[in-house]
């Protein structure tokens, strides 16, 4: 399993250990202890299929995919990911320009079928790489790899109903 990227490493907590190239999948644990967190978004949403899912969200002529995580227990809050600074796009083709725009405000997601705020997830993460890391970003230490993830996925279970959605917040970040 591929390690964590360095803005999770507080939060995402892998099922295993091992070290290589195999997409990492993690569960959100605060340091605190607790599984249960708000999912904040900018609040745009589109209806694919029969599912209401986030998608990248257009404010004052700019775009944003943002997902923060903010603990039930502690308040503790850590962006999970923001493309313009995550992810391949983000980290290795970083647009400074687009990166200084303001954050548009974010709200909770809540459960479609009970509205409740409170959700435990787990996180799937692809990544591109170490070889091709190193090439793409002329950098010949390639222990910062796992930063530049190609794909993202956040699969979430509403802590009150317990209704599971898989890869609610999905990201291609290439």
């Amino acid at each position: 399993m591929m390690p964590v990227p360095s803005h999770l490493k507080e939060i995402a907590k892998p099922a295993e250990q091992a070290r290589d190239e195999m997409p990492l999948r993690a569960t959100l644990r605060c340091a605190c202890g607790s599984f249960s967190f708000q999912l904040l978004y900018p609040g745009q949403t589109d209806v694919i299929g029969k599912r209401s899912i986030p998608v990248t969200a257009r404010v004052d002529g700019s775009y944003f995919y943002i997902v923060r995580s903010l603990c039930i227990q502690c308040g503790y809050e850590v962006t999970l990911l923001d493309a313009d600074f995550h992810g391949w796009n983000g980290f290795v083709c970083h647009e400074p320009a687009q990166a200084s725009v303001p954050r548009p405000p974010l709200i909770p997601w809540q459960c479609v079928e009970c509205d409740s705020r409170e959700h435990e997830a787990e996180i799937f993460i692809q990544g591109e790489g170490e070889a091709d890391y190193i090439i793409e970003s002329g950098n010949e230490n390639g222990d910062r790899w796992p930063d530049a993830f190609g794909y993202f996925t956040l699969s979430v279970i509403c802590s009150k109903c317990r209704l599971q959605t898989p890869d609610l917040f999905a990201y291609e970040t290439m």
